[in-house]
């Protein structure tokens, strides 16, 4: 074995590979469904990521929306997941895809690369995540 394979190979296995899906959501035509309104729909959808970041199974999440506030159909959500069927649990459970207002699709991918820069300044009550800065909430 050359030394550019080897060297490949040992890119290969130094990767930390966390198994995720990424999941398309597309709108559909689908009509609300009965005894429901758009505003409980959409807390119940924000209130399923909250609870899926809440475990460690949301990786990220949002809507295609460019620069200047177009939206380009519905979103995408990346969990993380060991095996397809449980990724598809979880995907099939968001409730605008429960309900039929949105199509999902699966496509699994494995994070191997990237960064998140974390910085917490305790005396300053600071908390930032890469160019985001929030405030830290200070119980008694």
């Amino acid at each position: 074995m050359d030394d550019l394979n080897r060297k490949v190979e040992g890119i290969q296995r130094s990767l930390a590979r966390e198994q995720c899906y990424v999941c398309m959501m597309t709108p559909t035509d689908a009509p609300l469904p009965k005894g429901k309104s758009a505003p409980e729909i959409r807390i119940e959808h924000h209130e399923y990521l909250l609870d899926l970041e809440r475990r460690g199974i949301l990786f990220g999440a949002g809507p295609f929306v460019d620069e200047n506030g177009v939206r380009h159909g519905a979103g995408m959500i990346i969990i993380r997941a060991k095996s397809r069927a449980e990724a598809e649990a979880v995907a099939f459970a968001e409730p605008y895809t429960k309900y039929g207002m949105r199509k999902m699709e699966l496509t699994p991918w494995q994070r191997n690369e990237g960064a998140i820069n974390l910085e917490i300044r305790f005396a300053d009550g600071v908390l930032k995540v890469d160019n985001r800065t929030y405030a830290l909430k200070v119980e008694p």
